[in-house]
């Protein structure tokens, strides 16, 4: 029986282990198992070809949001090429509303839902065994007679019954790895897919430590921990933080999803200690609104999470990237841009402003109606509109969010921004906000894939601004800024070839 686990490459970091822990499930077994992830750059029907080539018996894809309609045409594409193949899907985008998607997708014989090591365990060993018994595999979805047959989740098994993912693997100082060292929903708010069985299988922090230094010894250039709120427990993130602190090897950084609420000062205080680039953190402020946090299942007290944010910015260097989210309930045009001047000001590193999406098995998914929800019916199932925020205002903040992008995040523009507001006093969200309308109002997008020209339309927008601010004598000055700007950012010829073109666009 070949049987072969695969996906395609994405950039959802949850989904980075999956095929590393489902092989883990069936090594040794009489079957002989397959594992590939296909580049991102493959074709449709390049993919296709090599799966059919293979001639498997049973292929399984993990699937999510990001890859969900690439992964469905290529199954149905091998269904038809191979009718008696098993196709079998798995991930949380099939984990919920299961029976609908296979109704819909006929080319699918079973779905894992939930994690699926154990399914796939018991489901490899009902085919060896010929007893079939697919009504007794928790998590399983699979088609009998005609009908579809959908089992209760399974409950969460013993995560550290999970062997290490990189056992097998020889790493080297150019790998960027993946790590999880609790597996469990710690954030429950109403736009999470959370699964019934709600506790949390932490891996013992001895193996946690154990498995972070060979990372260490191998000098990663980085581990990403893919576990959402990583400091869910105060005092399990501060021991770990700690001992890779300890245990700096002055080379490999971390990245952690972590909840601002929770970083006391204690762990502040710990974190002032760590090297620069040693550890960077994604946190979600989402909004500064209490009505729109308290609806979407958020308890956060902001201004605590405000306040441990700028201590934490303060006092070590460590790298944050703050993220909001436009399209909650209650936010209005208004009070989002509120969270973007309040978050803006923070100085993270990043300000990354996301759209909702309203994902399967989603609380807020299922009280749409509630809040006049209307949203994609695609994946990533991202919102339109609701009672609070009209369509056109999401497209607004959709263009100003690309336009931020392209502005904030890096140091390209260090001196010339801070500049700017200090000069015309205007708000950062105004000034985006105007910024974005320029670029659109004269067809300037296409120009912003060239960097030079990014300073050229920050000047020209600038002009207009300062004019209507009566400071129109430190132009000059400001000219000078963003030329310093430029001369950091961009090698000497490059700013030979700006300065032979000059300030038109």
């Amino acid at each position: 029986m070949r049987l072969l686990l695969t996906t395609i490459e994405n950039d959802c970091i949850h989904s980075k282990l999956a095929l590393k822990n489902l092989y883990s499930a069936v090594e040794g077994s009489p079957a002989d198992v397959s594992v590939k992830e296909y580049p991102r750059e493959m074709t449709t029907s390049e993919i296709y070809d090599d799966i059919v080539r293979g001639d498997y018996d049973i292929v399984y894809f993990h699937t999510n949001m990001a890859i969900s309609s690439r992964i469905d045409n290529i199954a149905e594409l091998v269904k038809k090429a191979m009718p008696v193949v098993n196709i079998i899907l798995g991930g949380r985008e099939v984990s919920f509303g299961t029976r609908k998607y296979m109704e819909d997708h006929p080319q699918v014989d079973f779905v894992f839902r939930g994690y699926g090591e154990m399914i796939l365990f018991r489901f490899v060993k009902a085919l060896l065994t010929y007893s079939f018994d697919f009504d007794r595999i928790g998590g399983l979805a699979y088609r009998e007679n005609d009908e579809i047959y959908v089992n209760d989740f399974p409950e969460n098994m013993d995560y550290d019954k999970i062997p290490f993912p990189y056992e097998q693997e020889e790493l080297t100082a150019r790998d960027q790895v993946y790590y999880q060292s609790f597996r469990g929903d710690a954030d429950r708010c109403a736009y999470a897919q959370v699964l019934p069985d709600r506790s949390i299988s932490a891996l013992p922090l001895g193996r946690v430590c154990s498995e972070l230094r060979y990372f260490l010894i191998k000098e990663v250039k980085s581990v990403t921990f893919v576990e959402k709120w990583f400091n869910y427990n105060v005092d399990r993130a501060y021991k770990i933080w700690d001992y890779l602190i300890s245990n700096d090897n002055g080379v490999t950084k971390f990245i952690f999803d972590v909840n601002g609420d929770y970083l006391d000062e204690e762990t502040v205080r710990l974190l002032s200690g760590a090297r620069k680039g040693l550890f960077e953190f994604n946190m979600d402020i989402e909004s500064t609104n209490a009505e729109a946090l308290d609806a979407a299942g958020r308890k956060a007290n902001i201004y605590q999470l405000m306040y441990n944010v700028s201590k934490l910015l303060q006092m070590s260097e460590v790298k944050v990237n703050a993220y909001i989210t436009a399209g909650l309930p209650f936010d209005t045009p208004q009070q989002f841009q509120r969270t973007f001047n309040k978050a803006y000001g923070l100085g993270t590193a990043t300000l990354n402003i996301r759209i909702l999406n309203l994902r399967k098995g989603t609380l807020l998914r299922e009280e749409a109606d509630k809040f006049g929800y209307v949203y994609n019916s695609r994946a990533p199932y991202q919102v339109i509109a609701n009672d609070f925020m009209p369509a056109p205002e999401l497209i607004k903040i959709k263009d100003i969010a690309r336009v931020t992008g392209l502005y904030t995040g890096t140091e390209d523009f260090a001196q010339s921004l801070p500049r700017i507001f200090r000069d015309t006093s205007v708000k950062p969200y105004t000034f985006f906000q105007g910024l974005t309308e320029f670029i659109y109002r004269n067809d300037l997008m296409k120009k912003t894939g060239i960097k030079e020209n990014l300073y050229r339309i920050l000047y020209a927008y600038a002009q207009g601004q300062y004019d209507s601010s009566n400071e129109t004598l430190k132009l000059q000055v400001l000219m000078d800024v963003i030329h310093d700007d430029l001369e950091n950012s961009m090698s000497p010829e490059d700013v030979k070839k700006f300065d032979r073109k000059g300030w038109e666009l």
